[in-house]
C-alpha cells in the first residue's frame, strides 16, 4: 500500500474511532496490527515536525512556536513537503462488513478508504 503521510496523519482519529467498537476477534487483531504500522509512520512524521519547528521558530513558555514571517513560510514549505511523502506503511487494506458494531461519520468513512473497504455481506 503506498500512500501519503497526509492521510496516514488524517485517518489516524477515525481509526481509534473503530478501535473502539465491538469487532470480530480477527477483525480486531487485523486492526490492531495495521493501527502498529501506521503508527510507525506517524511517530516518524511527529520526528520530523518537531525538527522543523525547532529549525524555524522559536518556543514559548506554553509549549507552543513563534515564527518570523519569512521563516514561517520556509516552515510551511517543509511541513506541506513533508505531509506530501508517499509511504508504503506494512499494512493492508482492511475489508470491515457494514454490519460491524461502529459508529463513525460520513467524514470518517471517506479518510479510511485508503486503509479500510467497507463491505456489504
Amino acid at each position: 500500500m503506498k500512500v501519503q503521510m497526509r492521510e496516514i496523519i488524517q485517518a489516524i482519529p477515525a481509526l481509534s474511532k473503530i478501535t473502539g467498537g465491538d469487532l470480530s476477534l480477527r477483525l480486531a487483531y487485523q486492526l490492531k496490527r495495521n493501527i502498529a504500522e501506521l503508527q510507525k509512520e506517524a511517530d516518524f512524521f511527529s520526528e520530523q515536525r518537531q525538527k522543523i519547528f525547532d529549525k524555524y521558530g522559536t518556543p514559548k513558555e506554553d509549549g507552543t512556536y513563534s515564527f518570523a514571517a519569512e521563516k514561517e513560510q520556509e516552515a510551511i514549505h517543509e511541513l506541506e513537503a513533508l505531509l506530501d511523502l508517499e509511504v508504503t506503511p506494512e499494512a493492508e487494506t482492511l475489508e470491515i462488513p457494514v454490519t460491524e458494531n461502529l459508529h463513525i461519520s460520513v467524514n470518517d468513512i471517506g479518510l479510511l478508504m485508503p486503509f479500510i473497504h467497507f463491505v456489504e455481506e
